[in-house]
């Protein structure tokens, strides 16, 4: 029988971490430029994108669908990926793309995880500020990143359902990233299909490159590009062909 998780609204966290309420610290800093610290993050993130690479493909069993769009593009981007795994998620942007170093948007929640939370930042975690400077310089970080030439990779869902096989609504507020840089934006679209032997297999379809209308407003801008990945998301979406967990919502009480 197929496991089920009840849920209140979309916004619901399913999956918590031991400490979910994990603020960073106020002397927390986004970019480090140190010589040493930066040798020891390429070494790491070698090291990770290798594991990566075996942890999808013989553990989840995931193959991509489209993926040479990323390395056709010349420029820094924004990767909007729908979230549904809790260790592969992670793992998928520096697969997608290993021409470049892939950077991901996370909880503060993750850093709090023992050892492994501590490496994080090293593999290219930007987690999210919770103070107005905070903002400012993650903001900053972010457009430093994109401006290398390097992938910003962002699950608007925020919120990770294991195995869904819809795509939850989420807000346009990171979308202000590629408005304010005028970067390229990119979906991956996590899927679920039966495969050998009934187990589980994941398709990723790769799709974009969306520009910000300057046409637009810059609120303008920021909805369409939501719209735009996600529709892209919603259609691929039609493409799961098996449910691991039934999600439910519960009725509220009169």
């Amino acid at each position: 029988m197929r496991r089920v998780i009840e849920f209140r609204t979309f916004a619901d966290d399913v999956v918590t971490a031991r400490n979910q309420d994990f603020k960073l610290p106020e002397t927390y800093t986004w970019i480090r430029t140190g010589r040493g610290y930066q040798m020891a993050s390429d070494a790491l993130y070698a090291l990770f994108s290798l594991g990566a690479s075996g942890w999808l493909r013989h553990g989840l069993h995931t193959r991509f669908i489209g993926q040479e769009r990323l390395a056709r593009e010349a420029q820094g981007y924004f990767l909007y990926i729908n979230h549904t795994q809790t260790t592969g998620d992670p793992f998928l942007p520096s697969q997608l793309d290993r021409k470049r170093r892939a950077y991901v948007v996370a909880s503060p929640s993750n850093l709090s995880v023992p050892f492994f939370g501590k490496l994080l930042p090293m593999l290219g975690a930007l987690p999210l500020p919770n103070t107005r400077q905070g903002m400012k310089e993650f903001r900053q970080a972010i457009a430093y990143r994109v401006g290398q030439n390097q992938s910003v990779a962002i699950f608007p869902e925020a919120h990770v359902w294991p195995y869904y096989t819809g795509i939850r609504p989420f807000s346009d507020a990171s979308f202000q990233f590629a408005v304010d840089t005028g970067k390229p934006v990119y979906c991956a679209t996590v899927t679920y299909q039966r495969g050998r032997r009934g187990r589980v297999e994941r398709t990723v379809f790769v799709d974009g490159p969306f520009y910000p209308d300057d046409t637009l407003s810059r609120p303008a801008k920021r909805r369409k590009l939501a719209e735009q990945v996600y529709c892209q998301m919603r259609k691929n979406a039609k493409k799961n062909t098996v449910e691991v967990i039934r999600y439910v919502q519960r009725k509220e009480e009169a």
